[in-house]
Parts: C-alpha cells; sequence; structure tokens
C-alpha cells in the first residue's frame, strides 16, 4: 500500500497492553492526518451520553498522533505531524481538538512502521514508550521525571541512538499547566491545545521512535520531478511577501532553519539566534514575536487597550523563548499574558494576590514562566488559562483588566490571532471569514486560515484599490467568483467552507499551510503583481503528489468529500461535549471591536447571520449547528446520528 505503512499503534498505559488495528480500515474515508484522527477519536469518543463526556485528564482521553501518507517522502514540507485529544485549554467546556507540529517525528515513526499511535489509559509512574522497527515497549520514566524538554530528549537519544526522534514534555506538562506543550527537537511543539498537560496526567514522559524502513511510492520518478519543479530556498506561497518587501531577493536566500522535513521552502519566518554562551538556536514562527516585534501587540479600540509588549534585548529573548522550549511552554503567551500584565501595570496593579509585578523586567519575567511551568505563586492563578483567571479575580482587578483578559483569549480560551483585532491586521473580507472559522472550529482557526487566504490581507493594505481589482481576477480565477474578495459582508460563507476544507485536506497530507493551497503564484515584487492577468497558483500540486506516492488520482472533488466528512465528525464531537450554537454566538462580543485595519466590526445580529450563513452552507441545522440527517447520509456518517 504505497504511501502508508499499514498500521496503527495502540497502547494502554494502564494495563501496559499493545496492539495494533490496520491502517487500510480507515485511508478510503479518511486518509491521514488530522482526518485519520477524527476517524479514530469518533471510534473512542462517539456516541457517548452527556453523563460519560470525557475530561482532557481521564485515562478514556485519548492521545491520537497522526502521519499521512505524504509523510516521509520527498513531498515538500510533508514532515508535519498531527496531535489529537480532549484538551485542557479549551472554555467553557473540556473537547476534542488537535495540533499539528513540524520536525522528524512524523517521517521517523512511519519509518518505524506505524502510520499512527493511539495512547489511553494512565500509567502508575512516569513512563516513555519506545517503538523501533515495528516493536513498541513502555518502560520505566522515573529518572527522566523533572528533566526539562531538551534534557530528557539528550538522554533518551543517548540510550538510543542520535537518530532516535523524542516527542516529550516538560515541566509544564508533569505540573498540568493548560499552557503546557509536546515538544520535539529545539524548536517544534504540538503547541496551543495544552497537550503537554495531558501528557502529564497519563505519567507520559516521552515517546522514543527509531526506523530504518521506508515508505512505499508508486511513481519516484514523477515525485522526484514535482519536488525539483518546487525548487529551493524560495520564498514559500502563502507568505505574499511581494507586498510587504521592495526588494526580497537576498532574504529567499538567507541562511535559515527548516522547521520540517522536506520542506524546500523560505517562509521568512525562522532564523537562528544566540543564546547566551555563544550556541546557535533555531526559531520560527511564534519566537519571532519574542524577536524585537511585541509592538504588534498594541491595540485601542471599543474601550479595548492592549499595550505593546516589552522587548528585551536579543540575547535576553533568545534565553526566554529556549527556556520556555525547554519548560514546555506554549510561546504563544506572550502575546497574550506579557501585555496584559504590562496593562495591569499601567493602570497602577502592583501585586496580585501578593505577588509583585515587573513584567519589563526579563529577569522577573524568567521567573514568571518558571512559576507557570511550576503552577507556582502567580502562575499557579494563571496556569489554566486567563479565563478561568479572570473569573477568580473578577472584583479584586479593575473591570478593564477582566475584560481584556476575556478578550484576548476570547476564542473559546485560544490566544486571540488573525481575527482582525489583536497582532494582525485583517481587513475586510479576511476578519469575516475568520470569524466564521472561529465560531466552527474546535480551536482558532490561524492555520486553517493562513491557507492561501487571509496572508493575501498583506496586499490590501498596501494598495487598496490595486489589491480589489487583481482579487477580482484571482477570485474568477480560483473561486468562480470575482467578488469572493470583496470588501464586504456578503456570501462569504463560500469561502469560508472552501478554506476550511482546504485546511483539513492539509492536515491530512499533512503539509505547512505556508505553503499549500498555493492561491497566488509566486512573485518577484509588486510591480509583477500589479501588471499580471494570471494571478491563480498551482493548486493541484497536492494532488500530484499524491498521486505520485500512492498511485491513485484523487480529484479535487473526492478531497473535499474526505475533508467534509472530517469536518463533521469533529462537529459531532464538539456538539456531544457540549458546545453549540448557544456558545458560538458568544463570540459576537469580540467582533464589535473595531477592525485594527480598517475600523469594521459587526454587532449581534450581523454576526448571528454570518453563522446562519455558514451553518447553511455546511449543511447544519440552524438551532444547534448539528450536521443534518441528509448531510450525513451524503457523506457515509449517517449510522452516526
Amino acid at each position: 500500500m504505497n504511501g502508508w505503512v499499514g498500521k496503527v499503534l495502540e497502547v494502554d498505559l494502564s494495563t501496559g497492553q499493545i496492539g495494533a488495528r490496520e491502517t487500510v480500515d480507515y485511508v478510503d474515508q479518511y486518509l491521514g492526518g488530522r482526518a485519520l484522527a477524527a476517524g479514530l477519536a469518533w471510534d473512542f469518543l462517539g456516541g457517548r451520553s452527556e453523563s460519560e463526556r470525557v475530561g482532557p485528564y481521564e485515562e478514556a482521553n485519548p492521545v491520537i498522533i497522526t502521519t499521512g501518507p505524504l509523510t516521509g517522502t520527498l513531498s515538500p514540507t510533508s514532515g508535519r505531524t498531527v496531535m489529537s485529544s480532549v484538551s485542557p485549554r479549551t472554555r467553557p467546556l473540556p473537547w476534542y481538538t488537535h495540533s499539528t507540529l513540524g520536525g522528524s517525528f512524523g517521517p521517523e515513526l512511519k519509518y518505524a512502521g506505524y502510520d499512527a499511535v493511539a495512547i489511553r489509559g494512565r500509567a502508575a509512574g512516569p513512563s516513555c514508550l519506545v517503538i523501533q522497527d515495528g516493536t513498541a515497549r513502555l518502560v520505566a520514566a522515573a529518572d527522566l521525571w523533572g528533566m526539562d524538554a531538551w534534557q530528557t530528549a539528550l538522554a533518551l537519544k543517548r540510550r538510543l541512538g542520535r537518530g532516535t526522534q523524542v516527542l516529550t514534555i516538560g515541566p509544564a506538562g508533569e505540573n498540568l499547566s493548560a499552557y503546557a506543550t509536546v515538544q520535539h527537537n529545539e524548536e517544534n511543539a504540538a503547541g496551543h491545545s495544552g497537550f503537554g498537560a495531558v501528557w502529564g496526567s497519563k505519567k507520559l514522559k516521552a515517546i522514543a521512535v527509531r526506523g530504518t524502513g521506508s515508505v512505499g511510492v508508486a511513481d519516484p520518478a514523477w515525485l522526484l520531478c514535482e519536488a525539483r519543479a518546487v525548487g529551493g530556498a524560495q520564498l514559500a506561497p502563502n507568505t505574499h511577501a511581494f507586498a510587504q518587501f521592495q526588494n526580497w531577493g537576498s532574504e529567499a536566500k538567507a541562511d535559515r532553519p527548516v522547521c520540517t522535513t522536506s520542506c524546500r521552502y523560505n517562509c521568512i519566518l525562522s532564523n537562528y539566534v544566540r543564546v547566551p554562551g555563544g550556541r546557535r538556536m533555531p526559531t520560527a514562527c511564534n519566537s519571532m514575536m519574542w524577536m524585537g516585534h511585541m509592538d504588534a501587540t498594541r491595540y485601542s479600540g471599543g474601550g479595548v487597550e492592549i499595550p505593546a509588549g516589552v522587548d528585551f534585548d536579543e540575547g535576553q529573548s533568545a534565553w526566554l523563548i529556549e527556556l520556555c522550549n525547554n519548560l514546555g511552554l506554549d510561546l504563544y503567551l506572550r502575546t497574550t499574558l506579557h501585555p496584559w500584565l504590562v496593562r495591569c501595570t499601567e493602570l497602577g496593579v502592583r501585586e496580585i494576590r501578593g505577588h509583585p509585578l515587573a513584567p519589563a523586567s526579563a529577569a522577573w519575567f524568567e521567573g514568571f514562566l518558571r512559576q507557570l511551568a511550576g503552577r507556582e505563586g502567580l502562575g499557579a492563578l494563571l496556569a489554566d488559562g486567563m479565563l478561568p483567571a479572570a473569573d477568580e479575580l473578577e472584583g479584586e482587578l479593575p473591570e478593564e483588566l477582566i475584560t481584556l483578559a476575556r478578550h484576548q483569549e476570547f476564542g473559546f480560551g485560544f490566544s486571540a490571532h488573525r481575527e482582525g483585532r489583536f497582532l494582525d491586521e485583517e481587513p475586510l473580507p479576511f476578519w469575516v471569514v475568520s470569524a466564521m472559522m472561529y465560531a466552527a472550529e474546535s480551536r482558532d482557526p490561524t492555520i486553517g486560515t493562513h491557507s492561501g487566504l487571509l496572508l493575501l490581507a498583506d496586499a490590501m493594505l498596501r494598495d487598496p484599490d490595486l489589491a480589489r481589482q487583481q482579487f477580482r481576477r484571482l477570485s474568477a480565477q480560483v473561486w468562480g467568483d470575482p467578488e469572493a474578495l470583496e470588501p464586504t459582508f456578503d456570501h462569504k460563507a463560500p469561502l469560508a467552507v472552501w478554506a476550511q476544507n482546504q485546511h483539513m485536506v492539509i492536515d491530512s497530507l499533512p503539509l505547512c499551510d505556508f505553503a499549500f493551497p498555493p492561491v497566488l503564484r509566486p512573485l518577484a515584487n509588486w510591480e509583477e503583481f500589479a501588471a499580471a492577468d494570471d494571478l491563480a497558483g498551482d493548486l493541484d500540486l497536492d494532488r500530484r503528489l499524491l498521486a505520485a506516492v500512492t498511485g491513485r488520482d484523487y480529484t479535487r472533488a473526492e478531497l473535499d468529500l474526505i475533508a467534509e466528512r472530517a469536518i463533521n465528525l469533529e462537529r459531532l464531537l464538539l456538539l456531544q461535549a457540549g458546545r453549540d450554537r448557544k456558545l458560538e454566538d458568544g463570540l459576537a462580543w469580540h467582533f464589535r471591536l473595531p477592525c485594527r485595519a480598517d475600523g469594521t466590526w459587526i454587532d449581534e445580529a450581523g454576526f448571528s447571520r454570518l453563522i446562519d450563513e455558514f451553518y447553511a452552507a455546511r449543511g447544519w441545522d440552524r438551532e444547534r449547528g448539528r450536521p443534518l440527517p441528509e448531510t450525513l447520509a451524503r457523506l457515509g456518517l449517517a449510522s452516526e446520528l
């Protein structure tokens, strides 16, 4: 079976039992990656009553790690891995969600003979899962418990060989911080969903994998041809850096780290920094916010004031990035917790429950990170997220700070991002698409809305009139509707559905959303964008890669059907967990704030109309957002009613 290696490893930490199921039982319906995880999650979690709901720290909560059919091949950016579980981060209820990470773990897992791993139960003591060429065993890890993530990875590599790939938690996971990550290498992590805490609750310290096998490829010559055609060290298609930089040639050729196996692109979101002592450390994406870009957190509108976070010097910032990775903390907390703490001091709040605040000090912030990972001091108050902390501190702190905390994690406990207000400038129509996805996804939809779409906003910001002119051409070529990207609130549900479907396909192969789908063709500069008549990118590259690897020519309609099936299964899991239309209508208050780019906003009635439109486009009822019987029947899910 080209593209897949055939087995899903199953591990019960409570009993020590290890088994496997056949990947082929899932491939036709779920392909791989995130969609495969949805199918497995329904097997483990589906069909439960309200009294049987599974919480993040219960033994029945599965940790599901999935690869896709392109993983372990030369397909560009195909080294990504998907992790799924019931999250401790979501509010007001726990529910099933996902995270993705780069690096080399996914390919190594396939070389060891497994397409996925599903772990349930709770070990009696700290444990490590060791996977080697078709075999798996649980070993005691009491000596690793208490180590940071990097120390753990190095210790396991010394024992099992340098080529061993490791996923591990740090102290934050051991202490069940909702900001806890699962770390891989120096900079890769399953970050936003708090899965490190799920591992900690299971006493699972690490997974170490080493394989000497391979992944079958149906047409190696075709795959090599496609990989070569992509080129190397060029800008990732979805960065649209031509709109930001007049001359990016030197940027594209810069010496930058690669965040995932088989990546051939430069996304201009990674770099090397020197940590104290002189060692060169790779950084990517979220780390960039720590390196002199904290002014991006500034926001003022609708009665909400967010200050710029403090920019520490380069050496201090590099050390704090490394510390976060070692402790196993989500780097994104820098964009929410830090500005909030700065705002506290601006309003004269110098301590909270006896814990002094000094967020302008790198030394103080280092101590705070350690407290957050250890659930000590101020960190104990904030370790479960800003929303629980806001509830507990209401009446003690100025109401402005309580409101601000709730806005910063308005998306069910996830940090606000690419919703047009905080951090990123996303004018109409882009923030409207994001708003619909916030109301439908199980977590913040950041990576889904990257997918060649929201990053187009860079062009709109540079020259709105020219961008509208060119976007009409692009929209006609890609979506068959020249008005798809018009800056209005009207008829944007098809665009949101398209983005969500594409996101699911990308996560199921899986590939990087900064490269796929390449909506806009590569452009050398702004002048080329202005003059171009043919703007659409190579939107069939993913299909050709999949065909070259598997030998099966999936049509776009077939891939969309797989995406829809998985999205609807995830929706059923959300409904089963207690999330529905009432909670999603509650997001409207955030979108009353003016967009930082163009000042646009929407009231509750308008937001409700957006959800109506999206639900209708998805084939869900308007009352709860439940998939209609005919929708489930069309997707082969009628038995899940």
